[in-house]
Formats: C-alpha cells, sequence, structure tokens
C-alpha cells in the first residue's frame, strides 16, 4: 500500500496544476516487477516544450507510458488517464492493463528525476486498446472503459491556462475522444493528429454519434462493467450467475 501511495504522489504532485485529472485506478496494488524494462522512445518531432500546446497520447499498452516519460524528460507534466481495473487474475482480463500498471510504477524513478514545472503543459495518457471488441464472454473480466468529456479539462480551462493547440500522438481519433475534441475545435482549439509515420497534420474531427446526447453518457456506461471501487472492470457472469456491478453489454 506504502508503495502504491509514493508512486500515485509520483504522478500527481499535489503543487502540480492538471493533478486533479490524474486516474488513481491503476495505482490501487503495486504490481511485480514483470522484467520487462521501461524503454524510453526517442522523440524525433517534439524538442521542446511549448506552452501553448497540450498533447494527448492515445497509445497500446504501456508505450503510452513511456512516450509520457519522454515527454517528461522535454518538461511536460504526464497525466495518466487509464481507467481499467487491473484484475489479479491477468489472463482474464479483456484489457490487458498489466503492462501499463507496471510501467507506471517503473518509470516512476525516472519521472522522479524529470524538472518538470508545476504549470507545465500536460501529456495525457491513454490506451489504444481501452474499448477493443472482442472477448466479452462469460468468466472474463470486463474492463473495457472510456474517456468522457468530463475526464479532461474543459476548453474554457484550457484557454483560461494559455493552452491553443492539442496535438494527438495515435494513429487515427477514437469515437469517445471525438467528443472532447469537438467541443475544443468548437471553442477555437486546434487539433492536430501526428504517428510515427507522418508529420503533425490539422485535423477538423469530425462530430462523433450523439455529440451532446442527453444520453449518450448512460448509453456508452450500459455497455460497459463499472467497479464500484472507482473506474471500470467486473467479471462477465455466467447466464445463470448475477452481479451487483454489471451492466448490459454493448
Amino acid at each position: 500500500m506504502k508503495d502504491s501511495i509514493i508512486t500515485y504522489q509520483t504522478w500527481a504532485p499535489d503543487e502540480t496544476l492538471w493533478t486533479p485529472w490524474v486516474k488513481p485506478v491503476l495505482f490501487a496494488n503495486a504490481p511485480r516487477s514483470t522484467g520487462s524494462p521501461v524503454t524510453i522512445p526517442r522523440l524525433k518531432w517534439v524538442t521542446s516544450v511549448e506552452r501553448d500546446t497540450i498533447f494527448i497520447l492515445d497509445l497500446p499498452g504501456k508505450t503510452g507510458v513511456e512516450a509520457g516519460l519522454a515527454f517528461a524528460q522535454l518538461g511536460y507534466r504526464p497525466i495518466p488517464l487509464y481507467n481499467g481495473v487491473q484484475n489479479k487474475d491477468s489472463k482474464s482480463m479483456i484489457v490487458d492493463v498489466k503492462g501499463i500498471a507496471a510501467a507506471l510504477f517503473e518509470g516512476a524513478n525516472i519521472l522522479k528525476s524529470c524538472y518538470i514545472r508545476p504549470t507545465a503543459p500536460p501529456v495525457f495518457l491513454l490506451d489504444f486498446n481501452r474499448l477493443v471488441k472482442t472477448g466479452k464472454r462469460p468468466g472474463m473480466y470486463d474492463n473495457r472503459w472510456c474517456i468522457f468529456p468530463q475526464d479532461m479539462p474543459s476548453a474554457t480551462f484550457l484557454k483560461q491556462h494559455g493552452i491553443r493547440r492539442v496535438v494527438v500522438y495515435s494513429e487515427r481519433i477514437q469515437e469517445d475522444l471525438a467528443h472532447i475534441l469537438c467541443r475544443y475545435q468548437k471553442e477555437g482549439i486546434d487539433i492536430y493528429l501526428c504517428n510515427d509515420s507522418s508529420a503533425m497534420m490539422k485535423v477538423n474531427v469530425k462530430k462523433p454519434s450523439q455529440y451532446k446526447g442527453l444520453f449518450y453518457r448512460i448509453m456508452v456506461i450500459s455497455g460497459l462493467t463499472r467497479n464500484a471501487a472507482g473506474g471500470f472492470g467486473g467479471m462477465v457472469p455466467e447466464p445463470q450467475a448475477s452481479s451487483g456491478y454489471h451492466y448490459r453489454a454493448g
């Protein structure tokens, strides 16, 4: 428990402007070392902090944490948004978050060594595999999750702190993220998309299905499995079984 608290505080220090958005879910239990070291990638397309720009790294598995640490070494503040619970039986998880959790803990010492200003612009970390379409069946641990507009700062908050540009580092913009980016775009914040094989490119984010719909959040959550302790995660019951935290499959 002590290791979990210390690691969480490393990623979410009290004096940092963006700490309120850090998700605590994967810090609940210190994982055993996977024996796989954290590998910090070289950022060829970012060389310094641009104070009017934030990044959203929507990358698969632990690669998002590793890229976030690379940004931290430049002076950006990495903000983990991972909200899928880790099950003790890793083989039963629909979304394998074991590597992400291990990277957060193993990367904490690297993060401690980085000089990051309290007001440094953030780099938000997402798992590209958070909403996989396959694998849900009885006996599996459904820890699929998604991001909602309430999970990130509002456009007003960003503009108040000098943010004028959002860069998404991913192969594409996923639908749940589009609900947030469209709000930013409407308020005059420019959206860019970048991946390893292309330069930063300004994009026009199309409105996703149910954009600003009254029942959008309810509809999405009804297809996932909410965990009573926070985040998303719960066993998919057998046909004859019942679960207090299970929601209709989407």
